[in-house]
């Protein structure tokens, strides 16, 4: 026996046939306690997931009941046939903090919260609701793990306040003429809208989250899964935003006048309508980035107004920004004979934010070079004077949301950045005139615009919709400032005679120049301005409406 084993079991052991066989065996076993692992887990996650959803519609649900946020919890878990056991839903204090880490923006009542209020029940606005299931396992039980696996998740919702505001839109003095050359000029198309058109634009508004709705769908958004950040961060076309606009508008939300403004919105972008439009630089809804597309409406309630003027003109700045826009236009008013420019737009932000406190949106920086047709009886000639302005950005920025009945309900603050109002072009700070077989001169001048503000502006349900300038006082008038700042140099007659000394004669000169060019402010440069929404030395500050018990997810 002993020699049998010897002689065996050495060629048993190099004997390899069926090897494979073995090694197939060892890989099923393997692949299938992967399966069973990816089953579980899977499982587990699809699980969490619908058990989060559940827990988030029970948050927003009970900061609506706050007096019993318990019940409200409850019964909507229920209603997702959920066990309702181990729900746990406690009001708290929110506190919207963008420094502080979003764990350490809740406080419990008694505690001290961040903005100094001392919690107590009656300032209660967020409700925190947890939740613990169990999921049954499948195939973890065969590896010696329990049969059930504890599922917790937690929601957080609060009633927050939002305001839908913009800042420097107006339409008073619009003239059309400017108006169209401009932003056609801006969009890259010939526009021929009527004074009529532009009011019926600006007197529209439209749904704000309704108009985010629809132009998600219209890129292919997925309501319910991608999320409203993904459509921020999306670049439309032209053609997108007339159709999502036009679908708002034929709907029955809209107010003003949907028909006269939908017809002139697809006159002015159908033309246009390939081009490429950052949805974040038209639109800021920066406090909706990580809620699913359509699920914002049924928390906020009623939609929040977004004007149509805006829309267009934000689409027009956008496009053309960096763009110089020329224009001309025959005043023929007192001495001021005609007047050709140009309009560069610096880099544009929203026009409108749909915002907490603490958000902003800013007007454009705008460079415009003009060529004034100066008519001077004194010489019976008309002179071409180049004058350069540079109107600095405003920024809005909500500063608090009080929402008092009957009273304040939102407080905006406005700031302007410096400009400059000069003889010249953007190199130049002087200008040589001649006057063929007669005079010749340069002259020179500059009028600061000064920063202004901030300054906060109170608003209450009756000013929404409405205008309201920030104060003013430093820069009134800066036409008439400038032909007071003139000087000229160098004034001789056919090139030979110095007449420099003679203080009367150029006393005479000066007036007559200074006098020809005021009526520029208040027919060229006001209605330019208001076409691009931006005001020298000061900002228009618009409400269009406020949400003051929101409910949103903010944990």
């Amino acid at each position: 026996m002993t020699r049998l084993s010897q002689s065996v079991l050495p060629h048993f052991g190099k004997d390899e046939s069926g090897v494979i066989s073995v090694m197939g065996a060892l890989m099923l076993m393997l692949a299938l306690a992967v399966a069973m692992i990816v089953v579980d887990t899977g499982a587990l996650l699809y699980a969490k997931r619908q058990q989060q959803a559940a827990t988030d519609a029970a948050a927003l649900g009970a900061v609506r009941q706050l007096d019993n946020p318990q019940a409200a919890a409850e019964a909507i878990f229920s209603l997702n046939d959920y066990a309702t056991e181990n729900v746990q839903a406690r009001g708290i204090y929110y506190v919207s903090d963008a420094s502080r880490a979003p764990a350490e923006r809740y406080f419990e009542i008694g505690e001290t919260a961040s903005d100094g209020t001392l919690v107590s029940a009656a300032n209660i606005n967020a409700v925190r609701v947890r939740q613990l299931t169990d999921s049954p396992t499948y195939f973890a039980r065969l590896f010696g793990f329990g049969n059930m696996t504890q599922i917790e998740t937690v929601a957080v919702a609060a009633l927050n306040k939002y305001v839908s505001f913009s800042a420097g839109t107006r339409i008073a003095s619009l003239n059309e003429g400017i108006a169209n050359q401009v932003l056609g000029g801006l969009l890259g198309t010939t526009l021929n809208l009527s004074l009529i058109d532009y009011n019926a634009l600006a007197d529209t508004n439209i749904g704000a989250l309704t108009f985010l709705d629809a132009l998600a769908s219209e890129v292919g958004l997925d309501v319910g899964s991608d999320t409203y950040g993904d459509l921020l961060g999306t670049t439309v076309t032209a053609g997108d935003i007339l159709d999502a606009a036009i679908d708002v508008l034929n709907g029955e939300t809209a107010s003003g006048n949907p028909s006269a403004a939908k017809l002139a919105l697809q006159t002015a972008l159908s033309p246009v309508s390939n081009a490429t439009v950052p949805v974040n630089q038209l639109l800021d809804a920066t406090p909706f980035v990580n809620r699913t597309i359509g699920s914002v409406q049924s928390a906020v309630g009623n939609d929040i107004p977004y004007n149509v003027l805006d829309l267009l003109s934000g689409s027009a700045m956008i496009l053309g920004t960096g763009k110089a826009v020329g224009f001309n236009t025959n005043v023929n008013v007192a001495t001021l004979a005609s007047v050709t420019g140009s309009v560069s737009v610096g880099e544009p932000m929203a026009h409108m934010a749909l915002g907490k406190v603490g958000d902003s949106v800013s007007t454009a920086q705008v460079s415009i070079q003009l060529q004034a047709g100066v008519n001077v009886p004194l010489l019976g000639r008309i002179l071409n004077i180049p004058i350069y302005l540079q109107a600095g950005r405003g920024t809005a920025t909500v500063a608090s949301i009080p929402c008092i009945t009957g009273g304040t309900q939102v407080i905006l603050s406005g700031a302007t950045d410096a400009g400059l109002l000069r003889i010249g072009t953007s190199s130049t700070n002087e200008a040589t005139i001649s006057v063929p077989i007669l005079l010749s001169f340069r002259i020179s001048g500059s009028v600061p615009v000064n920063p202004n503000g901030p300054h906060n502006i109170p608003f209450t349900v009756s000013d929404y919709g409405k205008p309201v300038p920030t104060p003013n006082n430093s820069n009134i008038n800066l036409f008439g400032q400038l032909g007071s700042a003139l000087s000229i140099t160098n004034l001789s007659l056919l090139g030979i005679l110095n007449l420099t000394p003679l203080g009367t004669v150029l006393s005479a000169l000066l007036s007559a120049i200074g006098g020809a060019l005021a009526p520029l402010e208040s027919h060229i440069i006001n209605p330019l301005l208001d076409t691009l929404g931006i005001k020298l030395g000061a900002m228009d500050l618009i409400v269009h409406g406020a949400k003051c018990t929101a409910p949103t997810l903010v944990g």
